[in-house]
């Protein structure tokens, strides 16, 4: 929360110190934790790379 920032839950609004953003969404009783519960976040991740591009003129 920065006040006179944007706000990151309402477009066009400045922030004005709500606190929203910092509620839990599964739990709105609690603040956020950042557990990724809500966004179903694993202990892990991967990725596959297909193209390593060093050139600009090969980017699609």
């Amino acid at each position: 929360m920065e006040l006179g920032k944007e706000c990151v839950l309402y477009d066009g609004k400045e922030c004005d110190g709500c606190m929203e953003c910092e509620v839990c969404d599964l739990d709105p009783s609690k603040p956020c934790t950042n557990c990724g519960k809500c966004l179903d976040i694993k202990d892990y991740a991967a990725i596959k790379i297909d193209k390593i591009i060093t050139d600009p003129k090969d980017a699609q």
